[in-house]
């Protein structure tokens, strides 16, 4: 019986034909297909032997040539690359299929290659820590409303088609298809574009690109799943760079399995409230201890994949990107799922004219950097009708100097760092430990024109709440200005607003920003906001840095706003005031990095033509603080 392709393909279980042993003796083999009977030989000291199989899996114990076989090998066809390699075509599969002694009497190996340069070889992928591969109640959030995003579409017609499973990949989620995957994408490249095909089931690959007017297409069943293994990644799973016209959807998944490149945590996900609200004093211990405030409760709790906890590890140097698009110009995300991030889940890294929507990341809520969406160097881009679930910042737009974080460097790219405008959010739900939007913290080229409405911003299930809602910071030098936001819910998000400016100058003072000690947030407007269950005030803040020789300071300017309405979850907090609230002119800007404020609703420092109009806070029954209190600060009348 002849098998189909497709039943073929899935079948192999293993790239090994035979493997090697102390007794195994062979020095070459030769390989042939005849009537879809493959034939391999091998020779040694006693003679040359000879197996069958017609499925590729199931072959014969090796035995001595026979008559009928050397009339077979008469017939068939090979060729011989070299006395431990031979390729040949197989009709049936429609593909060359390779075998490939690997050392004198070591074991032989095959794969299959629709171009004879991606070789499909059916090894199993091998995790490089399978013991970090655990997940916790509290990781993911359960509830999360796949149908209301996702949804069943069909394959257009009359654009070609590059289906995975055509270049050998195997749908069992454990075989390695990275070169089956990038056979296809580069078939669809050199036909001048077309549609990469990932349906069937879930396919495992490590890092893989796609090209100029390409869609990347995964079904609504099926998945593009990271490997475990670290030797299999260059700097991201899925790449796009420097491309034009392309689309990645379908309804499928992107699956990270972020677990595996970061160490355990220190404590589990907490799923019962805090009794009390506490912040640590100031920003002195990225930690946040003592033990006891919100700020060590959850960073005790993400996976880092740095030694964050001094228990003596190795730093993991994980792939920085999950999909990674970069230097392109129209792209489409739409109706796909990315699960389980790897690090940083989507990236638009300098590119133009860029659409999101209907895009669900369903991140582990506690693997260290795993952003949502990271906007970067990128200009005409919408975000519209996403669910965001992660640990890290959820929507973050930034401005780097460099493309790095963690001290891993982005090889490979050429396209120059820019600075962001333009950028278009709306109807988003996002569900973040950290920031549900932010701009920053990296703040290098100047970031302008960006737009937030209609959007909800909440922390059902673990605890503490997110860090922060809306986070605007210019920490580099960037000029940070035209920024609106309106039209906000909040539910358990413990700060609903962070505007900070500082010089943290993280990349010094360049030519390029004519020796800027510090940059601008302004032209700011931050309307109809509500917000519930809020654990910490708002700040909105410049900086005034009192040097031994002189004095500078930063301000921000024009911040205007109006209607905010936030509802304190009435717990006991425990508040250590200082006498005069902590600057953070250099440290890495964050709402509970400056200790206890005067205020429970606003504190504004450093402001010009700052302006609070119809806002509405109520605070904690125990409460002995004023509602909104202004420092150093010049209001238009």
């Amino acid at each position: 019986m002849v098998l189909t392709r497709k039943k073929e393909i899935a079948a192999i279980s293993t790239p090994l034909v035979f493997p090697g042993s102390d007794n195994s003796v062979w020095q070459s083999l030769s390989a042939f297909c005849y009537e879809g009977m493959h034939y391999l030989t091998v020779a040694g000291p006693d003679g040359r032997r000879v197996s069958t199989s017609r499925d590729l899996r199931r072959w014969q114990e090796l035995r001595p040539l026979s008559e009928e076989d050397l009339s077979g090998l008469d017939s068939a066809k090979g060729e011989q690359i070299s006395p431990v390699c031979s390729i040949v075509w197989d009709e049936e599969l429609d593909l060359y299929v390779k075998y490939e002694l690997e050392a004198p009497g070591g074991r032989i190996c095959l794969a299959v290659s629709r171009d004879r340069k991606h070789w499909q070889n059916f090894e199993r992928d091998r995790a490089t820590a399978p013991e970090r591969g655990v997940v916790y109640d509290g990781d993911y959030y359960r509830a999360l409303p796949f149908g209301e995003y996702i949804y069943q579409e069909n394959l257009p017609s009359g654009v070609p088609v590059f289906d995975i499973r055509d270049y050998g990949a195997v749908a069992d989620g454990a075989t390695l298809c990275t070169e089956s995957f990038m056979a296809a994408a580069e078939a669809a490249r050199d036909a001048g574009g077309g549609i990469v095909l990932v349906t069937g089931g879930h396919y495992c690959v490590g890092s893989v690109r796609v090209y100029d007017n390409t869609t990347l297409w995964i079904s609504m069943d099926s998945a593009l799943c990271a490997s475990k293994n670290l030797s299999n990644y260059d700097d991201a799973l899925l790449t796009c760079m420097d491309a034009r016209n392309v689309s990645i959807r379908g309804g499928g998944k992107i699956i990270g399995n972020g677990e595996y490149f970061a160490y355990l945590p220190l404590k589990r996900p907490l799923l019962e409230p805090l009794e009390k609200t506490k912040l640590p004093p100031r920003l002195f211990d990225p930690m946040g201890y003592p033990v006891d405030t919100i700020r060590y409760a959850y960073r005790s709790r993400i996976r880092y994949a740095e030694d964050k906890y001094a228990e003596g590890l190795r730093p993991i140097e994980r792939p920085m990107y999950t999909v990674w698009i970069c230097g392109c110009e129209e792209v489409t995300v739409e109706n796909i799922v990315i699960e389980g991030a790897l690090d940083w889940t989507l990236v638009l890294d300098c590119s133009r004219k860029v659409q999101i929507r209907d895009l669900v990341i369903n991140g582990n809520r506690h693997v260290a950097n795993t952003d949502g969406i990271d906007i970067m160097g990128c200009s005409h881009v919408g975000i519209g009708h996403c669910f965001i679930s992660c640990a890290d910042d959820g929507i973050c737009i930034k401005s780097p100097r460099r493309r790095e974080h963690d001290g891993i460097d982005i090889k490979g790219c050429q396209t120059k760092m820019r600075g962001t405008r333009d950028i278009r959010i709306s109807d988003c739900t996002v569900v973040s430990v950290m920031n549900a939007f932010k701009i920053g913290t990296e703040t290098y080229f100047d970031i302008e024109d960006v737009t937030l409405e209609r959007c909800r911003f909440m922390m059902p299930d673990i605890f503490p709440g997110t860090v922060s809602g809306i986070s605007i910071e210019s920490a580099d030098g960037s000029h940070v200005r035209n920024i609106e936001i309106r039209d906000v819910e909040m539910d358990r998000v413990c700060c609903p607003l962070f505007i900070c400016l500082n010089k943290r100058n993280k990349y010094g003072s360049g030519d390029d920003r004519e020796h800027r000690t510090h940059g601008v947030i302004e032209h700011v407007t931050i309307e109809r906001i509500n917000a519930q269950e809020v654990e910490v005030p708002g700040i909105i803040t410049g900086f005034r840095d009192m040097g031994e020789d002189s004095i500078s300071e930063g301000r921000v300017k024009d911040i205007h706003i109006r209607e905010l309405c936030a509802v304190y979850r009435d717990n006991q907090e425990e508040l250590h005031p200082e006498q005069t609230v902590y600057e953070n002119v250099r440290d890495y800007p964050e709402n509970n990095a400056f200790g206890d404020v005067p205020a429970y609703g606003l504190y504004i420092r450093h402001g010009d033509n700052v302006t609070v109009e119809d806002c509405h806070i109520v605070p904690r029954s125990m409460n002995q603080r004023e509602c909104i209190v202004w420092e150093d600060c010049f209001r238009e009348i």
